[in-house]
């Protein structure tokens, strides 16, 4: 007898072991005798109530209720019970206190280098560093090219101070050489402004 229900010990067996296995139960809050629970073949979820209920009154399990269903939790004092009416080694426990077991995760090893060769990573990016004492990058471009400016100006000072040679004078050439340069550039022009002229129709008129 089950809390005031008699119940089949093979009924309450399959009970006992679906709830050590997995370590908690749910149940549908239905008392009709035809709604059997979905986990226990042939038992009816009125008598999975009435068992977990004789459990909990003795502390074996922790009961909760939401949306109409029942869920019990499966205690330490519950484990011992359990494991002492089904006949159960030791080292089988509940689902429920189980650890999983995560594969291990390997690190990728790093490709072989080269003996005697070194590799440096290079920044992905650089940036000059900024000018120290908190100047601007146009304070440091004018003082550069004032510092230009002195040295072409002490330049042209070094080549003032020493003197550029000048070509030595030639003879002078003759009289008689300058008249003929006079004359044949007077013909010259005189010729172009007579072809001018013919050009414009100055005789016409």
């Amino acid at each position: 007898m089950v809390a005031g229900m008699l119940m089949p010990l093979e009924q309450l067996r399959a009970i006992y072991e679906v709830l050590f296995r997995d370590g908690v139960l749910v149940a549908k809050k239905d008392e009709r005798p035809q709604s059997l629970h979905p986990e226990i073949q042939g038992v009816t979820n009125l008598r999975v109530m009435r068992a977990m209920a004789s459990l909990k009154s003795r502390g074996f399990v922790r009961e909760t209720f939401a949306w109409r269903h029942y869920y019990w939790y499966l205690s330490n004092e519950g484990v011992a019970f359990l494991r002492e009416y089904l006949h159960l080694p030791p080292e089988i426990v509940p689902a429920s206190l189980q650890r999983v077991r995560r594969p291990a995760v390997i690190a990728p090893r790093p490709a072989p280098r080269g003996r005697g060769i070194q590799t440096v990573r290079a920044p992905a990016t650089y940036a000059p560093k900024r000018p120290a004492g908190g100047e601007g990058w146009g304070s440091t471009l004018d003082r550069q090219a004032y510092r230009k400016k002195e040295e072409a100006e002490e330049v042209v000072q070094r080549v003032a101070a020493v003197g550029v040679a000048k070509p030595a004078p030639g003879p002078a050439p003759s009289e008689g050489l300058q008249s003929i340069q006079s004359d044949s550039t007077f013909f010259f022009f005189f010729f172009l402004d007579t072809v001018f002229c013919i050009s414009l129709g100055c005789g016409a008129a």
